[in-house]
């Protein structure tokens, strides 16, 4: 990846900590987290809609065309990444209702590594030997990244939470032993499934973002994908009355969030023309490393201290990617 993909990537994560701490905010504050999601997908996707036709223009080719055994239209990438992206968003949501933090936020780990084998049949891109160094290093960092704190499971019946009991033949590893924790609960907790779907789903969904994109341009693309799950997130929480929960308080913040992932979804889908989809994909876990300190200076969070192990080793692979 080239320095200016490398730089969009790392701008793009540093505006999505901070759509995400505003976000967090306004999840504190009651709103309804669907509702936020419509806004910012309907709102940043008419948006983009006027960045793509004033600045970036699609060349559409052809919408249907399909030769041979391959679909060549722009339709076919469109439709499948915009179904990937819909259970990605609620999917997402269902996770944290059924498991902890704790246990869901390391399964975003396996997205770097689940990436390659759909970026190989989709796209034909393959890494050398520095970029599956960097890929395996991302992955291994985001996991490390995500223990920072005790391990909890969540009852699926009074919701409480409470601590996680290793088996007994998991004991040997002593304090190491919440490393192993999600991969335990892969096949025992409906939350870790529904995350490691949401993975496959991203890794998958990430190759059909940049077909989409080549076959129109970096900005239609990302717009057609935004509104459809907008309006579907919209239909679904007009048919739940979910918009009676906003109140005045949100106001504010729901307006600003669509401009910032306005600007996220712009860099992200221009470094699409830098690099391999895998080391975009990779390198939007960076993330983590900056919600981390914004969380620090806004929300005055704790466990900076506890984490850099895992974002040295993350900030050590987005180096490699960057080669």
């Amino acid at each position: 990846m080239t320095w200016e993909g490398f730089a969009l990537v790392l701008g793009g994560a540093l505006l999505l900590a901070l759509f995400q701490v505003i976000n967090k905010k306004l999840l504190v504050q009651s709103a309804p987290a669907d509702c936020i999601s419509v806004v910012n997908f309907l709102g940043s996707g008419l948006m983009l809609f006027v960045v793509a036709y004033a600045f970036n223009p699609p060349d559409i080719k052809s919408w249907w065309g399909w030769t041979g055994t391959w679909p060549e239209g722009l339709f076919w990438p469109l439709i499948v990444t915009s179904l990937l992206n819909i259970f990605i968003l609620y999917g997402s949501t269902r996770a944290f209702k059924y498991g902890d933090v704790s246990l869901i936020a390391p399964i975003a780990a396996t997205q770097p590594l689940i990436v390659l084998l759909p970026s190989w049949l989709v796209l034909g891109e393959v890494p050398g030997f520095w970029g599956y160094v960097g890929l395996w290093l991302m992955a291994v960092g985001i996991y490390i990244f995500s223990f920072a704190e005790e391990v909890y499971v969540i009852d699926p019946v009074t919701g409480k939470k409470s601590p996680w009991v290793a088996p007994r033949y998991l004991l040997w590893m002593k304090e190491y032993v919440r490393y192993a924790a999600p991969l335990y609960m892969l096949f025992k907790n409906k939350g870790v499934r529904i995350a490691f779907l949401v993975a496959i789903c991203g890794a998958i969904a990430i190759n059909f973002d940049k077909l989409s994109a080549l076959r129109s341009s970096y900005m239609f693309a990302p717009a057609f994908i935004l509104v459809f799950c907008g309006v579907v997130g919209l239909i679904k929480t007009m048919v739940t009355s979910e918009w009676n929960n906003v109140k005045r308080e949100h106001i504010t913040s729901l307006i600003v969030n669509p401009f910032i992932f306005l600007v996220v979804i712009i860099c992200f889908w221009f470094a699409f023309e830098f690099g391999f989809a895998a080391y975009v994909g990779a390198l939007k876990r960076s993330t983590a490393i900056f919600a981390l300190l914004l969380g620090w200076l806004v929300l005055h969070e704790l466990g900076v201290k506890k984490r850099w192990p895992g974002a040295t080793i993350m900030t050590a692979g987005a180096a490699l990617l960057s080669l």
